[in-house]
């Protein structure tokens, strides 16, 4: 009975569902359509492999590689084959080796490689820029290498030198001082260690050698060095007599010079320049590296330091008036006399003449106001040259030169000349003796 009531009671139920759904059905189409159910993937059948996983292949690397491929078993273990992967050092390879003094004399590409970060960071302590040092100052860094001196201790010592004549007014820049501070130091030379203290200074004056750019300062410092660095300028350029004024420009030219029975001698040291020995006048030899070094050698901070910085702009300015009016020849007179280095070369590779740029040079410091066109380091030696000249332009002394000139060059002219003062000179004598005979054999 029970089984019976069910039964009917679960008809009665799927009826009026049935009916529920088909009195929906209008609704439902205003609904949008239905969502589409997802299809259930259908999963293959795996095919049995033991229970092994297949790996994708490795590529494979040479034995002789010493990089292999990250994450694959050669990274850790050596290739197959027997051959043995290379062993990786841990430690940093070997320091290159100094060039040594072949390299410097022939000038080779490793010294150069060598020696361009050191130079660059001279010429930023020294210059406070990254431009090329001058030649001079290379120069002595390879020569105090020849002289075994390490360039490495000679560059670092030029740094500390530099820093030690800003730090110090002239009074202070004492060489004893800058020895005994910087000797105990790991860059100061081992070559000095047992050294007596004169070779400590004589290598503190190479190093100023250097950071002035200048060749010839040794001569300088004989017989005996001055105790501060800043008194060399005073015995390279002694100063004007006391109550004698400095002379206002360069006043003198080359060709007057010459005609005066001077000698232009040409000098590659520029402490000499205008130098009087005698008849002969030193002249520093201009070419385009020269003139570009005298031009910023007021940004020298040595130089600055011990008052030498207004040199460069002195010889420009007398180089100016040695060369007056010589452009209209085309600076022939200067060529001749050695004063203009000329590189033939120079066009070739692509760079201006050395002639264009010094000249250039010469006029641009020569006409502008913005220079100063007083001599003052070079004052006592433009005061000696022109007291020579007030003196050979006197009569007796201009004479006396010329009877030596013709001497010298035209003899024969020169003897027949003297015969004829003498035969004149007779015959003026004879005729005053026959008159004074005259008149006694009248009276």
């Amino acid at each position: 009975m029970d089984v019976l009531f069910r039964s009917l009671l679960l008809a009665q139920l799927l009826g009026s569902a049935s009916e529920s759904d088909e009195e929906g059905e209008p609704e439902s189409a205003h609904q949008g359509p239905a969502i589409p159910s997802m299809p259930v993937p259908v999963t293959m059948p795996e095919p049995d492999l033991g229970g092994t996983v297949p790996q994708m292949p490795v590529p494979e690397v040479g034995s002789g590689s010493a990089y292999p491929i990250p994450g694959s078993s050669a990274a850790s273990a050596p290739p197959s084959g027997g051959a043995q992967a290379p062993s990786t050092n841990s430690t940093a390879p070997p320091r290159p080796l100094t060039p040594d003094k072949s390299d410097v004399a022939r000038s080779t590409l490793a010294w150069r490689l060598f020696t361009a970060p050191l130079y660059s960071r001279l010429a930023k302590v020294l210059y406070d820029s990254d431009d090329s040092l001058p030649e001079p100052t290379s120069g002595n860094v390879g020569y105090l290498k020849l002289d075994d001196y390490g360039a490495r201790n000679t560059v670092d010592c030029m740094c500390a030198l530099t820093r030690f004549l800003q730090d110090n007014k002239w009074e202070a820049q004492s060489v004893d001082k800058f020895v005994e501070t910087l000797n105990s130091q790991p860059h100061w030379p081992d070559k000095l260690r047992n050294e007596p203290h004169e070779k400590h200074v004589a290598y503190a004056w190479m190093l100023m050698n250097g950071l002035l750019a200048v060749i010839g300062l040794k001569p300088y410092l004989e017989p005996s060095s001055p105790p501060t660095f800043a008194g060399i300028v005073e015995k390279i350029f002694p100063p004007v007599p006391d109550g004698t004024a400095k002379p206002e420009i360069f006043s003198f030219t080359a060709r007057e010079l010459i005609e005066e029975d001077f000698i232009i001698q040409p000098t590659t040291n520029m402490l000499d320049h205008l130098k009087l020995v005698g008849s002969a006048v030193n002249v520093f030899v201009l070419a385009s590296e020269q003139a570009s070094m005298l031009i910023g050698y007021d940004k020298n901070r040595a130089a600055r330091a011990i008052g030498m910085a207004n040199l460069g702009n002195e010889i420009l300015q007398s180089y100016g008036a040695l060369v007056e009016g010589e452009f209209h020849e085309n600076y022939r007179l200067p060529i001749s006399l050695g004063m203009f280095k000329i590189d033939p070369d120079r066009p070739r590779r692509g760079q201006f003449e050395d002639l264009t740029v010094v000249t250039g040079v010469i006029r641009l410091f020569r006409n502008s106001s913005e220079q100063d066109h007083q001599p003052h380091l070079l004052a006592s030696r433009v005061l000696i040259i022109e007291e020579a000249l007030r003196r050979r332009r006197r009569w007796y002394s201009r004479l006396r030169r010329d009877i030596h000139k013709r001497k010298k060059t035209e003899p024969w002219m020169f003897w027949g000349a003297v015969l004829a003062v003498f035969f004149g000179v007779c015959t003026v004598i004879q005729t005053v003796t026959s008159v004074w005979s005259l008149a006694v054999s009248l009276s």
